[in-house]
């Protein structure tokens, strides 16, 4: 035994050969270095996805008020008698079956308020009882603004399979996944009307022909790039406000008034992230005044 030890002793390098010994140390490096870098860059993505959402965010609000100062100076026999400057419906122009856009919350048929958690939001977040801006010149103005944000919708197939990768951040809207885009865009857009762009409250109807118009444009914004999601956005249900304190911003409330988070929630996973995005734009209403030929005649 004594020999073998003694063998062992001549064979094994010094303590001080082991300390300077630096073999591996690259590997170790790069294990430390690696995962904070690829945070970074995950993150850099991700925050250039959400530039490019709030660009378009605020294109779509371009859009919509260009269509409204238009619009709402439109002969009334193009939207079912409606009057010049009304946003509100004056006809009947709905059924039961399809209730009108700032109503679905309010209205238990609706899909969206089903088996929800956020339709406990209604209650606590709304800001109407009797919702304005539904009828059909409103609705020529949200179609506006959904035009453009259907590009921002998130891949059908990254939600319908659930997959955990970076194709659920980027959009989708060619094929067969142009109806999913649609319907998602739909149920995450508040678009609303507004005398002036710093007061929330709702234009009143009529509105000034001469006035001025804002409109603002709200979106629930998916963020897919995996586990940067979990810490630049929130949860839909932290987001909207549904918790006991029941601090929903004025944006949720907006989504909850215009919106159908309902929808969204029915088809997304527990670690699904999002964001609200707003757009404004203003532009002076073009009231022409103008008398239609049958009616001079």
């Amino acid at each position: 035994m004594a020999r073998i030890a003694e063998r062992l002793s001549r064979t094994r390098p010094p303590k001080e050969v082991l300390i300077r010994d630096r073999r591996g140390v690259v590997y170790v490096e790069f294990l430390l270095a690696f995962i904070p870098l690829f945070l970074l860059f995950l993150g850099t993505c991700q925050l250039a996805l959400l530039n490019a959402a709030r660009l378009m965010v605020s294109h779509a609000a371009v859009t919509a008020v260009r269509s409204a100062i238009v619009i709402l100076e439109d002969p009334a026999d193009d939207y079912d008698g409606v009057p010049r400057g009304y946003l509100s419906s004056q006809a009947p122009s709905t059924t039961a079956s399809d209730p009108p856009a700032g109503n679905r919350w309010r209205d238990s048929a609706w899909p969206g308020r089903r088996n929800s958690q956020l339709g406990d939001l209604a209650a606590a977040a709304s800001t109407q009882s009797d919702p304005l801006q539904d009828g059909p010149r409103m609705e020529k103005i949200r179609s506006a603004a959904l035009g453009p944000l259907v590009a921002l919708a998130p891949s059908g197939a990254a939600v319908l399979t659930h997959s955990d990768s970076m194709i659920r951040a980027l959009a989708s809207n060619s094929g067969l996944l142009i109806a999913f885009a649609s319907e998602y865009t739909a149920a995450a857009t508040a678009v609303t009307v507004h005398s002036n762009p710093t007061d929330p409250a709702l234009a009143a109807d009529p509105i000034d022909p001469k006035g001025q118009v804002t409109v603002r444009v709200t979106y629930l914004y998916r963020c897919g790039i995996p586990v940067v999601r979990a810490l630049m956005c929130r949860s839909l249900q932290s987001l909207l406000g549904v918790s006991e304190r029941g601090d929903a911003s004025n944006d949720a409330k907006r989504l909850a008034d215009f919106a159908d988070p309902g929808l969204i929630e029915r088809a997304m996973r527990d670690d699904d992230r999002y964001t609200i995005i707003t757009g404004l734009s203003t532009l002076p209403n073009q009231g022409a005044g103008y008398v239609p030929a049958e009616q001079e005649q």
